[in-house]
């Protein structure tokens, strides 16, 4: 786990490794482990390095390989990295050191762009091939790992931090319309959008190969999220998904330093702790609590420290309070690299296990989105079963949406919104997801920003819609895709790698895996999606499902005082705030 950044000249003759170099140096806080540079003509590439696995000297970055005809930068983990190097040296490959970073050039070499669907982790990658004078991105098939790329001047710049870009490469930092409009309706900026125009997000799945000189093309896709919920498999008896679960497990905890588990009182991270368990001599699990919270319903710590007892792991319960909150707010602005309502749990309970030297954690993100655990999936079929039975609806839902201007304040906006947003499951999914739905923004920003953004925002969903094109998908699998491509990629784990890598700690998701989700996609396929209640019992923790959820809040509304007035959507307009600036720099 670490940062990169880089440059390739489409116009020879650009100088780029003072500017990389000082790309690099903004990554700091990612990898404080080591720093790395190569220039190689048109192309510089900067690795800022989290030493995970191969700890030795032998692990620094860029790495090339030993014909020279490879450099690498690479931001992730490959966690089949030992499988693959057996295959690859059977093969005639020849390695120098025992790192996943060479085991990406030497599968890229041998199997070419087929070699990504062989890898089985997350990254985002720089690759620069000699003999061919051509710069590879890439970027994991669920979007773990961040890659912005940004053009300008005939230059191609790239790095893990959106900030970093809009600081340091001299692209264009005018917010983007699309960015505005999309964060006040979810509460994140949507992909391939980032708050500054000249910015883009590199598309996850996709790979890009850039000659030197040339003009740049578009990326390909290589494995697709909407393609797997199409294609039937067998259907999952809960045998087959304690090992699915468990080769999964398995793979996220190969490193060469202890492995933790964040630990809630939920199902997810319960699942992640007990499968860890059996495989991980010396487990470490932390718990975040708050001082507000103890004693009361919704304090997770007492029944996580019960599993964690029952389980023998060495566990922590870190409790902070408002005063702590205090101390490290301007820290959690300022790490933010896009404006979000999210992050601040990962970003506590992250400088908590930093603070106790753990440099891995697993967490239990994407087990919500797999195996069905949101209120989306009940009650967005319910929904679209409403819509169909109400005649007249379009006209009905403008009705109703006309009489939110005079409606008492304490009815909910989205109650307007119900049978307008009973049609689409595009539109039933904005209902349940958004922040503010879109005939509020006339109140927040400007028409000329609405016009702007809205229109942007359209283009960019119908371009997805093509993407994610696929054989008809169920109600089930499509709410699958929009929670996995939307809200997960776009919030959950930008979000978890920013608030962790802010406190040089690499966070792990068992549950968005290559494998298992193609064999629990399949399962969905075929008509039987298996739920949180499987995902419990074949972990052997069914008691856990049953149990009532607490959930796992902040008491962020009374910390951050008058400007939560309107809970998340006034926090929204207090972290916009801090971003209201159209230089690359943040507002202090």
């Amino acid at each position: 786990m670490c940062g990169i950044a880089g440059g390739i000249a489409l116009e020879p003759g650009r100088a780029l490794l003072e500017v990389v170099s000082t790309l690099t140096r903004r990554l700091a806080r990612r990898g404080p482990d080591g720093e790395g540079l190569a220039d190689l003509g048109d192309v510089a590439l900067g690795h800022r390095r989290l030493a995970i696995i191969e700890l030795t000297a032998a692990g620094a970055q860029p790495m090339a390989d030993s014909t020279g005809r490879y450099v690498i930068t690479f931001n992730g983990e490959i966690y089949n990295h030992a499988e693959l190097r057996r295959e690859l040296v059977s093969l005639g490959r020849v390695f120098a050191t025992h790192s996943d970073t060479e085991v990406i050039i030497h599968a890229l070499a041998q199997w070419g762009e087929a070699g990504l669907n062989r890898l089985r982790g997350m990254f985002a990658f720089a690759l620069w091939d000699k003999h061919e004078q051509e710069l590879w991105l890439a970027r994991d098939p669920f979007g773990i790992k961040p890659l912005y790329v940004a053009e300008r001047d005939g230059v191609l710049w790239f790095a893990s931090q959106a900030r970093a870009l809009a600081e340091i490469a001299l692209v264009d930092t005018a917010r983007d319309p699309a960015a505005l409009v999309g964060f006040y309706l979810w509460g994140h900026v949507p992909e391939p959008f980032t708050w500054w125009a000249g910015v883009r997000m590199f598309p996850a799945g996709h790979v890009q190969r850039i000659k030197r000189g040339a003009q740049v093309g578009v990326p390909r896709s290589f494995f697709s999220l909407a393609e797997a919920l199409a294609t039937p498999g067998p259907r999952l008896s809960l045998d087959d998904l304690g090992a699915e679960l468990e080769g999964s497990m398995r793979r996220h905890l190969v490193a060469d330093v202890p492995v933790g588990v964040f630990l809630s009182a939920g199902v997810d991270s319960g699942v992640l702790a007990s499968l860890a368990r059996p495989l991980c001599a010396d487990l470490h699990t932390i718990t975040l609590a708050f001082v507000e919270y103890e004693g009361r319903a919704d304090d997770e710590a007492p029944a996580a420290e019960a599993l964690a007892g029952s389980l023998g792991s060495q566990h922590a319960t870190v409790r902070i309070d408002r005063d702590e909150f205090d101390s490290v707010r301007d820290d959690f602005l300022h790490s933010m690299d896009q404006p979000s309502i999210d992050g601040l749990n990962t970003y506590l309970v992250s400088r908590a296990a930093a603070q106790r030297g753990l440099k891995v954690m697993l967490s239990g993100l994407g087990a919500d989105e797999m195996f069905g655990g949101y209120p989306s999936f009940t009650e967005i079929p319910k929904l679209l079963r409403l819509g169909s039975r109400i005649p007249m609806r379009t006209q009905l839902g403008r009705v109703l949406e006309g009489l939110r201007a005079i409606a008492p304040r304490r009815v909910p906006p989205k109650a307007f919104g119900l049978v307008s947003h009973a049609g689409r499951i595009e539109d039933a999914y904005l209902l349940r997801r958004a922040l503010h739905l879109t005939g509020e923004l006339d109140a927040l920003l400007d028409e000329s920003w609405l016009k702007a953004g809205f229109a942007a925002l359209a283009d960019n969903a119908r371009a997805q819609a093509l993407r994610d094109a696929a054989p008809p998908l169920s109600i089930h699998a499509q709410i699958v895709l929009l929670e996995t491509t939307r809200y997960m990629r776009n919030q959950l784990l930008r979000d978890s790698d920013w608030a962790s890598m802010a406190h040089g700690l690499e966070l792990r998701v068992p549950f968005v895996d290559v494998g298992l989700f193609t064999a629990v996609a399949g399962a969905i396929a075929a008509g039987a999606p298996p739920t949180k209640s499987d995902l419990a019992e074949a972990a052997g923790l069914g008691w856990l499902a049953r149990r009532p959820k607490t959930g796992f809040t902040t008491p962020v509304r009374s910390w951050i005082g008058a400007e939560s007035a309107r809970g998340l959507r006034g926090w929204a307009s207090a972290v916009h705030g801090r971003f209201r600036t159209s230089a690359g720099t943040v507002a202090s």
